[in-house]
């Protein structure tokens, strides 16, 4: 982040944020699967986090309209099987626009057939250098890359995280506190990641983008 805040990258105007898991649907037949109680699938369980992420490296940019669906094959099958109930997405999608005029794409789900157990992943587009941060050997550590063009050769390096994210995120929580600075991540950034997920939500039901009115 340090080297985004310093223009390393440019400006992003494209990107691609995704967790998918080729099985791994919780507790299901549980509450985690019923929309009255869990409010959605794994876009609000998984996709927020990645979307998060994202929105975060690229400056919390403001969206303008979002489109979205959603898709419920597997678990749909599973649930008729075995007699569970069912009645949220396995996976989603969404497409991001934003003010500055960049772009970002989610995907999020906990059934898709695809090669890896778990696959969390978030590139970056930027008009210097590309970024990417994705998981290891689907586990959930994580490695991160920049690509970039220097003086007509190509270079691709690898950035080592510095500490445990769980605890970077509570020194920065009471440093906030202690000298009544405002916090690295504030409450209004939450607030634009359920607007979008509201959007992607509604999206797939109309059929239609949905404007964000800032």
């Amino acid at each position: 982040k340090a080297q985004v805040d310093a223009g390393f990258f440019g400006d992003f105007y494209f990107g691609r944020t995704v967790w998918h898991r080729r099985r791994g649907m919780p507790g299901f037949g549980g509450w985690f699967g019923q929309k009255a109680l869990a409010g959605g699938g794994p876009l609000i369980d998984l996709g927020v986090h990645r979307l998060d992420l994202a929105l975060w490296l690229m400056g919390y940019p403001k969206p303008t309209w979002v489109m979205g669906n959603t898709y419920d094959p597997i678990a749909r099958a599973a649930a008729a099987a075995s007699g569970k109930a069912f009645d949220v997405e396995d996976l989603a999608a969404g497409f991001i626009r934003f003010d500055n005029g960049a772009t970002l794409v989610l995907e999020a789900s906990w059934a898709a057939n695809i090669r890896e157990a778990e696959l969390m992943e978030t590139r970056l587009l930027g008009t210097q250098a590309g970024l990417l941060q994705h998981n290891v050997g689907e586990s959930y550590d994580f490695d991160a890359h920049m690509y970039y063009e220097q003086g007509g050769a190509q270079y691709d390096l690898r950035l080592h995280p510095t500490g445990a994210v769980g605890l970077s995120a509570m020194h920065d929580y009471a440093q906030a506190i202690l000298t009544d600075t405002p916090h690295p991540a504030p409450g209004e950034e939450g607030l634009v990641v359920m607007e979008i997920l509201d959007a992607i939500y509604e999206s797939a039901r109309t059929g239609a983008p949905v404007q964000i009115k800032n």
